[in-house]
């Protein structure tokens, strides 16, 4: 059975506390503020069925995830773009959901 993603990789975390340094927190306050305006900018592109743009959005959020060791929301937002890119409304929304409830778990770990 493969394991799970996780919420957020603590050997990432660790990595990037190492390399960022003083810079940490500010890190962390970016990707908080960018999860925000992706997950705003899929409501918007959700709502409207602007499929373009919120494959784009899940993609760009992908990356920010993965750099950042929150697989599961990474995860999530690989799920997204393919519906976006299919243009499928009902695995959109359901991925947009899932992505809103992760990004809040990671958030609050990462505010911990």
């Amino acid at each position: 059975m493969p394991d799970l993603p996780m919420d957020l990789d603590p050997v990432v975390q660790s990595t990037l506390r190492e390399l960022m340094q003083d810079d940490y927190p500010l890190l962390l306050d970016t990707f908080i503020q960018d999860g925000k305006k992706r997950l705003a900018t899929l409501a918007s592109s959700l709502e409207r069925q602007h499929w373009d743009t919120f494959r784009q959005a899940a993609h760009s959020f992908k990356g920010s995830c993965g750099n950042m060791g929150a697989e599961a929301l990474q995860y999530a937002c690989e799920r997204a773009e393919q519906a976006g890119l299919h243009g499928d409304a009902e695995v959109a929304s359901q991925c947009y959901l899932e992505m809103r409830e992760l990004f809040q778990r990671v958030q609050l770990r990462l505010e911990r």
